[in-house]
């Protein structure tokens, strides 16, 4: 029943409720996907060159000041590190053999390949979250004499919608010196958002499992010292490797870089295997961080200045870099404490039966949607939205009544973090 002009229902009409229960939250989902996109275009120009404030540097230009300074004039650092996080997000399967090679394939080959695939210009799009610029950084960091003489060898992409997984890693090996595991952080798809969100009610997720095996066959198979680094999740699942590896291999690492990834649970970080490796872990966060401020953290990190706003600015291609270092800032912003705090306790705060219930419930109406990537929700709102509105009416009232408790827990929480903190 469509209204006329000039009617309106009675307050008692289910009509009236009907149609403004889906204005309402139609006027909520365009709202939201108006401001993601505003910000994924406002992250795209910066990151090309367009609208680029001259104070802020990125990581073309770290490639023109250390492009060409060989790994021997000038070691391993922690810009290098998130370099190599970034470029791990690009698509290497038919070009980077999957299995540990000490001959591995050299970088420079790797980018004529990559150049040459008929799907070339599908592989520059890794979703909303993962800069747009990642393939031209890769390009241009492949024809330095920095890394340029890097071979790249095991790479490994396993998404796994029935285990809740996914996993992507690669390694990067300085013949004769050292060899750099770097694991891939969340993708675009729904599979590894969800497994994201399982790290907050599950001891130990697919991933991390993954991960220890992955490095301990690259201990086995590669001779020198191990750098073990992750942006993201990849930073929790460096953590994780690094900590539960065997004493021979934990012995050969000499860095874990964890850029911006989320926690642990408390005990994590008193127990003994994290503390065998403590000295050598390097942990970075953006001045409003979110996710690195997920549950328990390092209590020593630093805080790397970003040119983004909000949430963007766990971006990579944001953190200011120089010659040698990140541009450092003294702690977090405020809203970041914030945030973590509402966030965290609201998780203490719920039982580990609300938090699986939230969590499937959520991305049950995504699978039930057929929504299996995040550029999904903001690619066609028009077809987007309805599905989602679709898939929330095959709730049952008792779950919804469990979610709506769980979010308003959050609304609550949120707000008497503010006021404690204002």
């Amino acid at each position: 029943m469509i209204p006329r002009p000039g009617y309106s229902f009675p307050e008692s009409s289910c009509a009236s409720d009907f149609f403004s229960i889906l204005f309402s939250w139609r006027r909520i989902f365009f709202c939201l996907f108006t401001a993601f996109s505003l910000y994924y275009h406002r992250r795209f120009f910066f990151s090309t060159g367009v609208f680029r404030e001259d104070s802020m540097h990125n990581f073309f230009d770290y490639l023109f000041w250390r492009g060409d300074i060989s790994f021997a004039s000038s070691p391993f650092n922690e810009v290098d590190s998130l370099l190599l996080c970034l470029i791990s997000y690009l698509d290497y399967s038919g070009i980077v053999d999957p299995d540990f090679s000490t001959e591995g394939t050299p970088f420079s080959l790797v980018a004529q390949k990559m150049r040459s695939l008929p799907d070339f210009e599908a592989r520059h799009d890794l979703g909303k979250v993962i800069n747009a610029a990642t393939m031209d950084v890769m390009l241009r960091a492949a024809e330095t004499e920095r890394f340029g003489n890097l071979r790249l060898s095991a790479y490994v992409n396993i998404l796994d919608p029935g285990r809740e997984e996914q996993f992507s890693a690669v390694t990067f090996s300085n013949p004769g010196e050292w060899s750099a595991v770097i694991y891939r952080g969340t993708d675009s798809t729904v599979v590894g958002w969800k497994e994201d969100f399982n790290l907050g009610c599950m001891d130990t997720v697919p991933a991390q499992k993954d991960a220890l095996s992955y490095l301990e066959k690259a201990g086995e198979s590669l001779p020198g010292k191990l750098i073990v680094s992750g942006h993201s999740k990849g930073g929790n699942l460096a953590l994780y490797a690094s900590s539960h590896c065997k004493s021979g291999f934990k012995s050969r690492i000499i860095s874990v870089y964890n850029n911006d990834g989320p926690g642990f649970k408390k005990e994590f970080f008193s127990s003994l295997d994290f503390l065998s490796i403590k000295d050598r872990v390097h942990t970075f966060v953006p001045e409003l961080s979110i996710v690195g401020m997920l549950f328990s953290h390092p209590d020593e990190y630093q805080v790397v200045k970003s040119d983004e706003k909000g949430v963007m600015q766990h971006d990579p291609f944001s953190w200011h870099v120089g010659p040698r270092h990140f541009e450092v800032v003294p702690e977090t912003s405020h809203s970041s404490k914030v945030i973590g705090e509402s966030i965290n306790t609201w998780i203490q705060d719920l039982s580990a039966e609300q938090r699986e219930l939230f969590i499937e419930t959520i991305f049950g109406v995504l699978k039930d949607a057929d929504i299996t990537k995040n550029s999904q929700l903001a690619s066609n709102p028009l077809e987007t939205i309805p599905r989602l509105i679709s898939a929330t009416k095959k709730l049952d009232q008792a779950t919804k009544t469990a979610v709506f408790k769980t979010v308003h827990l959050l609304v609550k929480t949120t707000v008497e973090t503010f006021s404690r903190n204002s």
